[in-house]
């Protein structure tokens, strides 16, 4: 057999259904060192085709041996459960030796059919039929990935594991990254920068990578937090508060270049009032999977409710935009999420991805493809997304 194919199952009710499948209890004899927790696929099959005006899913197939995950797949079709799948193609490369080279992701899948075949002199094997709402391929040798997200009316549904949560306790101590930014404001303030980089070195620990923060202009609230204690102290260096803007705004703009394609319509009907569904979607690009967004024909958009279902989470309020990005710091690099600006009490808001990038704070705007614009925004609110 030239390739192999291997397959993880999460189930919204059940939690992970492949979880001991390719152990000797599960598989007897055909069971392989380092794949305990995952399924053994014999053949694979999917379907896609063109309607003229987009592509229309027509299922992925795979056949499997009867094993633990047989019961489990039954409940799952009985009780309509919503599952998470991944597929990992190995193949034999010119060294002779297993290689990882293929991978398909499902989320929002639900199985339609299950037929079973016991046979004399044949392995006893399962077919299951799965219709699915996102699909992600990529090519891991090759570097080339797709992803179509197939977006129904209760989008909302769409069931995505939620990593495990970190056991910090959050205590912080003298010198935390939060102190080194205060240190690092207070030199722009008293206009002795160097002194208190002194004392932050001194402080040790993370305090000097949070003075640097500041002063590199590497988060947005940072750097307007710096040029608006220097408006307030000294009216005549407005000059030093366009340098920060300028930087930042050149930063930003690197780093929006990722999301371009999010929402490619814009700023055409119906690609104005989509925030939603591109916060979605950039979410899901900067988790590394990329995705553009659907547009909306109504100009009323999408309710809030529509996000917190969707992550499982509730947005909470925000003092500023120093908030925002102190919470997301402290959630160290990875850390994503989605906030809410409010123009003003009463009335409609918009909403933009916030992310932790090397411990870089980028805002993100996926419906115009560029950084988001903070200014506008009278007040805030956050929802983490994983």
């Amino acid at each position: 057999m030239s390739d192999i194919v291997y397959l993880t199952v999460i189930g919204e009710q059940q939690g992970a259904i492949s979880a001991g499948c390719g152990t000797e209890s599960s598989v007897g004899n055909r069971w392989q060192i380092a794949h305990e927790d995952e399924i053994f696929v014999f053949s694979l099959s999917n379907s896609m085709t063109s309607t003229g005006k987009g592509s229309q899913l027509h299922g992925l197939r795979f056949c499997k041996l009867i094993d633990k995950s047989t019961p489990l797949f039954t409940n799952a079709i009985n009780n309509n459960e919503q599952l998470y799948m991944e597929f990992y193609f190995y193949r034999i490369n010119r060294f002779g030796k297993w290689e990882k080279y293929y991978y398909i992701q499902l989320r929002g899948a639900f199985l339609s059919g299950i037929p079973c075949l016991f046979s004399e002199n044949r392995l006893p094997t399962e077919t299951i039929n799965v219709s699915y709402e996102y699909i992600l391929c990529k090519h891991l040798i090759a570097n080339t990935e797709f992803s179509y997200l197939a977006l129904p009316e209760n989008y909302n549904r769409l069931f995505i594991p939620q990593p495990k949560k970190s056991t910090d306790s959050g205590l912080k101590t003298l010198n935390s990254k939060a102190v080194g930014r205060l240190l690092a404001a207070g030199g722009i303030y008293n206009g002795n920068i160097e002194g208190f980089r002194d004392t932050a070195e001194k402080l040790g620990g993370d305090a000097p990578a949070g003075y640097k923060q500041v002063l590199n202009e590497k988060t947005i609230g940072l750097g307007i937090a710096a040029a608006s204690i220097i408006f307030s102290r000294n009216a005549s260096k407005i000059q030093d508060i366009n340098k920060f803007r300028d930087k930042i705004s050149k930063l930003n703009g690197k780093s929006a270049g990722t999301i371009r394609n999010v929402n490619p319509g814009y700023p055409k009907i119906g690609y104005t009032h989509n925030c939603v569904n591109c916060s979605i979607a950039t979410d899901a690009t900067l988790a590394g999977h990329p995705a553009s967004a659907l547009p909306i024909n109504s100009t009323k958009g999408v309710p809030l409710s529509v996000l917190e279902k969707f992550y499982n989470g509730k947005f909470k309020p925000m003092s500023s935009v120093d908030e925002i990005i102190h919470v997301m710091d402290n959630a160290n690099s990875g850390a994503r999420g989605i906030v809410y600006g409010s123009y003003s009490p009463g009335q409609p808001g918009h909403v933009f991805n916030v992310v932790n990038q090397n411990n870089t704070i980028r805002f993100l705007d996926g419906q115009t493809g560029n950084a988001a614009d903070l200014n506008q925004f009278k007040s805030f609110q956050l929802l983490r997304t994983n």
